[in-house]
């Protein structure tokens, strides 16, 4: 049960409770801000490194490098209207390779490579890039250098340039109180790598942030890959390992270049990188890429890519001045993306539902718009219900358990001289459901656990996971293999399968855990008060699995069942099932078909709001005319009605599904 006051706990059994859900819409998608971005400028300038800075005046510098010659623009009040194709020749340097900016107030920073491809040179602006120094050359090298990225720390000014020299090796040269490093310093993961074509960075207020693309050594398979340099919060100058964003075989025709990573909301970490297809129609498209909200440090796992309308061999240069705007841009085309303000809807809530079942989440809301000010309601944003009550001192809200849904509808209505908004939402079961995996994907046994392998998966989706389950969850380490075309939900439910672990929407992310035995409400009599109560005996909707292995099948019965509603197959493939004589295929069958006996509802118990229940909870129930007496069960479906529609009777309740106690 999720813990709330005693004094929420006490009211929500008075007859006198008093009500309030609060429903909030947030332009994100499980914490991760949505961007909606807007095409401010198509033009026809050709193919090239490119840079992008907005300087803390809100003007817009670009720079790209047009077969060796350094050219820049400054837009001081950047919008659809302004003079985007005006651009000035700033100097000559050597063709085809990288261009990197970086802004903190009025200073602007240009990084490059100067002509004979082996010294790195700077320009500076001092007054948001109107006018520039003449380039300072900052280091020389004995190798050709190609791609270049640069960061500043908002802080106080210090920046780092990071640059690939030679084949393998990334460097960095620090600017410190002002003064820049006279030699750079190579990392520690050049052995990782069998080339590098290219490299973006960002400063996050603690430590730098990297996206590196190139070849893995020694196996030559494409990668694009996060990193980052310890700065304040990890080890001043440490490296971490390279963690996978995207990836492709060695024989693939698709190479991964033009890294770039920036920080919507100012909270958020984004790759972006261009993917080339030989024989494409789009040679070159942009692709973007996240972790799940709140991870810190270097995370393991990141969305699937998902493609972005610019189209550029160099990727798409991006920045974030302020927590509201992003802004992007390619040599012929500049973007912006405004994040919606949170908005708080608890005052028009007409109605409010939920319901929560294993691999299941759906919600409704239903808005009252008699003013007409619910314009900006769309898909794709969070909508976090939050029921409770006026509990707490002075009639203040207290609530307990949050859910928080995607709207994949919006519907807006007028009848009986009203106005209504309707939000039909799902959760991230959901999200799992509409994800196919677009190549195959495999772990050899012993790799990963099942709970690193749910993680990885949950993170590929955009979904954070968390929490422990058992011996079964986080040591078992099976060969696993998603094929292309396969829903994430469906990959999630053979892991799950023969695990006892159960999975609950928490908070933005999902929550792994071992079900508890301990009663965490009690109801009837002198306990939580009790609407209606009922018992039921239905068909199960398995009651024979069959699991195939590699090596052996192996069944698992429900025999009364199976005589009494006719068979109802369930066929699972395992790949670790296939040891011990058939051993772990019988064990794996019966597992499957245990987790679906937990799982299945045969009673229903519908009482007033209770704010701290949450799926899995077990509770007892006492009812004389069932001839219950602290009967344990445990909630399989959790469901929440609120109503206080005009001309009807309000309603605030809690609807559970009740399921059979282990």
């Amino acid at each position: 049960m999720k813990p709330i006051s005693a004094t929420l706990r006490d009211h929500q059994r008075r007859p006198d409770r008093l009500p309030h859900v609060r429903v909030t819409v947030r332009a994100e998608r499980w914490g991760v801000p949505l961007l909606p971005w807007e095409r401010l400028y198509a033009g026809d300038e050709g193919d090239c490194p490119h840079a992008l800075a907005v300087t803390g005046d809100g003007a817009v510098v670009r720079a790209r490098n047009d077969g060796g010659a350094i050219h820049v623009s400054r837009v001081a009040n950047p919008g659809a209207a302004s003079s985007w194709g005006v651009w000035s020749k700033l100097g000559d340097v050597e063709a085809d390779t990288g261009v990197a900016l970086a802004a903190r107030g009025s200073e602007v920073l240009l990084l490059s490579v100067a002509s004979g491809g082996r010294s790195l040179e700077l320009h500076r602006s001092a007054d948001g890039g109107t006018t520039w120094s003449a380039a300072v050359a900052l280091v020389r090298e004995s190798a050709d250098i190609g791609g270049v990225a640069l960061a500043i720390r908002a802080s106080d000014g210090d920046a780092c340039a990071f640059y690939i020299s030679g084949t393998t090796v990334l460097k960095r040269l620090r600017r410190r109180a002002g003064s820049w490093d006279a030699t750079g310093i190579a990392w520690n993961r050049g052995g990782e790598v069998s080339a590098l074509t290219g490299v973006g960075a960002t400063h996050d207020g603690s430590d730098y942030r990297l996206i590196v693309s190139g070849r893995a050594h020694p196996a030559g398979s494409k990668h694009v890959w996060a990193a980052f340099l310890g700065d304040t919060r990890f080890p001043l100058d440490s490296w971490s390992g390279l963690n996978v964003i995207a990836e492709s075989d060695a024989s693939s025709a698709r190479e991964f270049t033009g890294p770039s990573v920036f920080r919507p909301g100012l909270v958020d970490q984004r790759a972006v990188f261009s993917a080339t297809d030989a024989g494409s129609e789009t040679p070159a498209r942009v692709y973007t890429s996240h972790p799940p909200a709140f991870v810190l440090g270097n995370p393991e796992g990141w969305s699937e890519p998902e493609p972005h309308e610019a189209t550029s061999a160099f990727g798409l240069a991006v920045a974030t001045p302020d927590a509201a705007t992003a802004w992007a841009s390619t040599p012929d085309g500049v973007w912006r993306a405004r994040l919606a303000p949170r908005l708080d809807l608890s005052e028009a809530l007409v109605e409010a539902s939920w319901r929560l079942a294993p691999f299941a989440t759906r919600a409704r809301v239903v808005l009252d718009d008699a003013g007409g000010a619910l314009t900006g309601l769309a898909p794709g944003s969070t909508v976090a219900i939050s029921p409770g009550y006026r509990s707490a001192p002075g009639e203040a809200p207290e609530y307990g358990l949050t859910v928080n849904v995607v709207i994949d509808r919006v519907t807006r209505e007028s009848a009986a001289g009203r106005a209504r908004v309707v939000l039909e939402c799902s959760g991230h079961w959901e999200r799992l459901a509409s994800w196919r995996a677009s190549q195959v994907w495999q772990t050899a046994p012993g790799d990963l656990s099942r709970e690193s392998l749910f993680w990885l998966l949950c993170a590929r989706v955009g979904v954070r996971a968390g929490g422990q389950g058992g011996e079964d969850w986080s040591r078992s380490a099976p060969a696993f293999v998603i094929p292309p075309g396969e829903s994430a939900l469906s990959a999630a439910r053979r892991l799950l399968g023969s695990s006892r672990v159960a999975v609950v929407p928490d908070g933005q992310g999902l929550a792994v855990s071992v079900p508890g035995d301990d009663i965490a409400e009690r109801y009837g009599p002198g306990a939580h008060p009790v609407d209606a109560v009922g018992l039921g005996d239905a068909a199960p909707p398995t009651n024979w699995v069959r699991a195939r292995g590699p090596a052996h099948d192996a069944d698992a019965h429900d025999f009364a069942s199976i005589y009494r509603d006719g068979q109802r197959l369930q066929l699972v493939r395992t790949l670790d099932a296939g040891t011990g004589a058939g051993a772990q295929a019988v064990a794996h069958a019966a597992a499957y078909l245990d987790r679906d006996r937990r799982e299945r509802g045969d009673g229903f118990l519908v009482a007033p709001f209770h704010a701290g229940l949450q799926l899995y909870d077990a509770i007892a129930v006492t009812d004389e005319r069932l001839g219950l007496r602290e009967r344990p069960f445990r909630i399989v479906e959790l469901g929440m009605e609120y109503s206080r529609r005009p001309a009807r009777a309000p309603r605030y309740d809690s609807v559970l599904a009740l399921g059979e106690m282990d």
